[in-house]
């Protein structure tokens, strides 16, 4: 945990020295807001967040590009299609085989994201990497005016708040909080899921706010396809609405499903132009009387989340890899030398997280190879 959490500093400190701005460190240490969800059934937790917004996060990644392209090859748009270990040893390393030629290396690090999940498995299978089945988070992207959250907003940024259900005792979380943000459309291997983004731009902040609430649903043998299951509820809502449906909550409660005249007259005017419907028609009832619970569980440290105008969009899915089997050091099991890493590899679940297990790669090798 330590050694973790001195890489994520070191992440921060990178991301802050290339950002061209002055952000701001949001802490929980010490709130009162911690108190007041205990008294309500919640569980606040504990997290330092600097938000960069959508905006300063291209100008870090701009920056870092041109301060290493001059020393490294970038291939973008370049498709790799297997990865092959040489059999000469251990010195013989990897090859890679692309559409824009061949590649070999002695080390090699992966990293292909939550969107490379198909393509980590089809190599994983190749390759005889053992895997073990991970989950997935289903939920909806919630809605409302700013000033209903900005108690919250205004000290902590975003509040990772966490809910256990009563009935089935299953865990809901916020998840990617955009104060004074907009909803978005995401395209995740060809299906159109529901996201969120801020901005640190004041020209670009909006009266609304907006976050996930997403149930994590885990399966056991024999169900092995995580991934596919939250893909086939999302493809339902694609059915339906021709992509993204918003509801109004108020709707939701009343077993109707909303209309465009409904979405037009509502005190909460969408940032996304998405299909209005009915939510209830997609997502599972365990998961929908969930996400309710949820809301009205919030509207008490939070009054006017569960009013009827708050919106809903759906289905926000959060993808996690197949967990592939890594030593303590980040390599594939029986594969020397081939590292996997960030959420690409099932063991992180952030960009923090995923950084840091960047940076713990790029010592050791840089180690090692002295």
């Amino acid at each position: 945990r330590d050694k973790a959490m001195e890489l994520m500093q070191y992440v921060d400190e990178i991301n802050v020295s290339h950002s061209d701005a002055e952000t701001k460190m949001y802490s929980t240490a010490g709130s009162e807001f911690k108190k007041i969800c205990i008294q309500n059934k919640l569980q606040l937790l504990e997290a330092s967040v600097r938000h960069l917004g959508t905006d300063i996060n291209y100008v870090v990644l701009q920056n870092l590009y041109n301060e290493m392209r001059d020393h490294v090859d970038f291939y973008f748009a370049t498709a790799v299609e297997h990865i092959v270990a040489n059999n000469e040893g251990r010195a013989a390393g990897y090859k890679v085989e692309t559409k824009a030629g061949e590649f070999e290396s002695e080390y090699l690090i992966v990293s292909v994201g939550r969107s490379g999940s198909k393509w980590m498995e089809k190599v994983c299978k190749e390759m005889n990497i053992p895997t073990m089945s991970n989950r997935v988070d289903i939920g909806v992207r919630v809605e409302l005016p700013a000033v209903v959250f900005s108690d919250i907003t205004d000290r902590l940024y975003e509040g990772k708040i966490v809910y256990k259900t009563e009935k089935f005792e299953d865990s809901v979380r916020t998840f990617c909080m955009n104060p004074n943000g907009i909803v978005v459309n995401e395209n995740t291997n060809g299906i159109v899921t529901v996201n969120g983004h801020s901005f640190e731009d004041p020209s670009k902040k909006t009266a609304n706010t907006n976050f996930a609430l997403l149930v994590a649903k885990h399966f056991s043998e024999p169900f092995k396809d995580s991934n596919g299951y939250g893909e086939s509820i999302a493809r339902l809502s694609n059915m339906l609405g021709g992509g993204v449906i918003v509801q109004r909550f108020g709707d939701l409660e009343r077993g109707r499903r909303s209309t465009v005249k409904r979405i037009q007259e509502n005190t909460v005017h969408p940032t996304l132009n998405a299909t209005p419907g009915d939510l209830s028609l997609v997502l599972p009832k365990r998961i929908l009387d969930g996400i309710i619970e949820m809301i009205h569980a919030l509207d008490k440290i939070a009054p006017g989340t569960a009013n009827d105008d708050t919106l809903l969009y759906g289905v926000e899915v959060k993808f996690y890899n197949m967990e592939v089997k890594l030593n303590n050091n980040l390599e594939a099991e029986n594969y020397p030398n081939l590292y996997i890493i960030g959420d690409g590899s099932g063991v992180t679940h952030s960009l923090s997280h995923a950084s840091a297990s960047g940076v713990y790669v790029a010592d050791r090798i840089a180690e090692i190879t002295e």
